[in-house]
């Protein structure tokens, strides 16, 4: 290392000081570099750009051209050609200056005025097309790839399992699809052209710096400024660091503030029941107050960098000034050095902006990818097996289930033969649902298997096997649209003609055209244009449009008033025929179609029989049919 100091000193000495030279600019070389901003981290999603590779290249080269226009173009400008207008001495020249100089002093006082102010407009022509080019073309492939992440993440949520929403809030998975996605729209969109430009510019300006710094030893002297680089660097991965922090709490509170507004609106019952208002206001306000907190510390950060690194390049363009004077340095020279110096602390500028960019966009790219780094828990096999109808049983083999540490099902067996129609009961609490929803697959059992004629349901795909299962939940959900198109959920190529059999099956098709239109009437948001009865036969007409095989029917009644109740009992009867069905239920009245019956009790099948056997032998089913549970 001493040698080589020693080395470095004699050329230093040299006359042209081009060899120490090259080496203060490879140093402020790889300062620059570490600004840059963390492009890596979005690397994985450029995959999408497949799509519009040809846009992209042309965002690419147009941005080429503004950096070469830019970086080079006004110095050497300012370099080679004002020096002659205003009769000058350039100073030290190449064989490419003089051709300039030469060509230039074949020309008139008057057409050299006229081409050297031409060549300004020329000059910033060239950026502005090339700049518009870039911006439009690199901002264009950029919100087509936000699109398709975007995209990922919604396909990725409709097929992660149900204990997945379980764990996490509605609101705040929302927020991470909406909000935290139009942040990454938010930074593509401003910073997407940059990412080309500026680095592409700074490149150019180093280079005609160094190039006149090797020309000239009072250019080499004057670029003493670019010691105030690594400083600008410095500067800039502070507040990097300092804003990721501050943008990961603004990202965590953004989907707090999600979750409690959209809890409000889907409980707003609830909370004018109970008086909840202004309980209500005031944790809004208060996450409110501490976004408006956090998003302020961002400001704070974010917009620290561009006046810092314009006093730091005043800084350095002053001692370049003073430097150069000292040294001989002329006026077309010292513009010259003004003008890519300019041209290398913009970019430098800017890149800082775009590092704050990227680093709160960093922060919600964490909330995105939890979500699509989520693991499946419930995967289909590689070599599945084609459902077939069921024609023997369904089988429960020592069957046990928990949710994370809390034990539901222990050890449970049961054998259930196809075409039989069996209740569920038990309190609340007991394992009945959760029995159900193993068979659709909702859920895996965390020991044991579950078979149909022998076969593992593991072994079927989770289309396949739910193609053949139809439920009837407690409260069905209805989807904005039609009452026909709600219908036609259970089979999506079903005809007109098939959803109003449906629907006749179901005793809805009645109400139905007693509306003011008929099968094409609006539900509404849930369905909240419909009643309660309403709904459930519309989703019963669902079960009889998909014809499955296998039923289950999650409190199907228990929501309803006697009359509707009634109606909704007459449609169920029909519907179990010929089905495997599961009845989940409370009251008495629901399972009387049941041929069988399961009594669960903490997890446990305690009792199973006929309504004759249980009714004289088991305590829960009489208290069952007395309506105490």
């Amino acid at each position: 290392m001493v040698a080589r100091r020693g080395r470095l000193s004699k050329e230093e000495s040299g006359a042209g000081a081009g060899g120490g030279l090259r080496i203060m600019l490879a140093q402020a070389a790889d300062a620059v570099a570490s600004p840059f901003p963390p492009v890596n981290r979005f690397l994985p999603y450029y995959r999408h750009l497949r799509a519009v590779k040809w846009q992209f290249l042309v965002g690419v080269s147009a941005g080429l051209i503004y950096a070469a226009a830019s970086g080079a173009g006004l110095p050497m400008m300012t370099k080679v050609v004002f020096p002659v207008l205003f009769g000058e001495e350039g100073g030290q020249s190449d064989g490419y200056e003089r051709w300039v100089t030469e060509q230039l002093g074949a020309l008139s006082q008057d057409q050299l005025l006229l081409v050297t102010c031409l060549w300004i407009p020329l000059v910033f022509l060239l950026r502005a097309v090339a700049s518009y080019t870039n911006t439009y073309f690199i901002q264009y492939t950029g919100m087509r790839v936000l699109e398709a992440i975007r995209v990922d993440l919604f396909v990725k949520l409709q097929r992660l399992p149900i204990s997945f929403f379980k764990a996490n809030r509605t609101g705040d998975l929302l927020a991470r699809l909406m909000n935290d996605t139009e942040i990454l729209r938010q930074m593509v969109a401003q910073t997407s052209s940059d990412l080309i430009k500026q680095p592409a510019t700074l490149i150019a300006a180093f280079s005609v710096l160094g190039y006149l710094a090797v020309k000239d030893r009072s250019f080499a002297i004057a670029m003493i400024a670019l010691i105030t680089v690594p400083l600008s660097v410095s500067l800039i991965r502070w507040v990097g660091k300092k804003l990721a922090a501050r943008a990961r709490s603004l990202q965590r509170r953004s989907g707090d503030l999600s979750a409690t507004l959209t809890e409000s609106l889907q409980s707003s019952a609830e909370i004018r029941a109970y008086n909840l208002e202004e309980r209500q206001i005031s944790l809004f306000q208060g996450i409110v107050r501490e976004l408006l907190l956090l998003r302020m510390k961002v400001v704070k950060y974010r917009y620290a960098v561009s006046p810092s690194v314009e006093l730091v390049a005043a800084t350095g363009l002053a001692a370049a000034l003073y430097f150069g004077v000292k040294n001989g340095m002329t006026m077309g020279g010292f513009l010259a050095l003004g003008m890519a110096l300019f041209m290398s602390y913009e970019p430098i500028k800017k890149l800082g902006n775009i590092h704050t960019f990227l680093k709160q966009a960093e922060a919600s790219l964490e909330r995105i990818e939890f979500i699509l780094d989520q693991p499946d828990s419930q995967p289909d096999p590689e070599q599945p097996v084609p459902f077939a109808r069921p024609k023997e049983m369904i089988r429960f083999d020592h069957v046990s289930f928990a949710y994370e540490e809390e034990s539901v099902l222990r050890e449970v067996d049961a054998e259930i033969p196809v075409g039989t129609v069996v209740a569920l009961i038990g309190p609340s609490g007991a394992g009945k649902s959760t029995f159900a929803n193993l068979i659709p697959r909702f859920y895996d059992p965390k020991s044991g298997a579950i078979t149909i004629d022998g076969t593992d349901l593991r072994d079927f795909t989770k289309a396949d096997l739910r193609d053949h299962i139809a439920v009837v939940p407690q409260m069905p959900a209805l989807f904005s649209g039609t009452i026909m198109e709600n219908i036609r959920i259970g089979r999506l190529d079903a005809s007109d003609e098939e959803v109003a059999e449906a629907a006749r099956k179901a005793h809805a098709d009645e109400f139905v055209r007693a509306l003011p239109d008929s099968y094409q009437t609006e539900v509404g948001e849930r369905g909240d244009q419909l009643s309660g009865g309403q709904r459930q036969r519309v989703a019963i007409a669902r079960a009889f449009l998909r014809d499955a095989p296998i039923l289950i029917l999650d409190e199907a009644t228990s929501a309803l008033d006697s009359e509707s109740e009634a109606m909704v009992q007459q449609a169920l009867g029909e519907l179990v025929k010929g089905r495997t069905t599961f009845i989940i239920a409370h009251r008495f009245s629901t399972i009387t179609i049941a041929s069988r019956v399961l009594v669960f009790e903490k997890g446990r099948i305690v009792a199973d029989g006929t309504h004759e056997q249980l009714r004289e032998t088991n305590a829960i089913y009489q208290s069952m049919m007395s309506g105490v549970i």
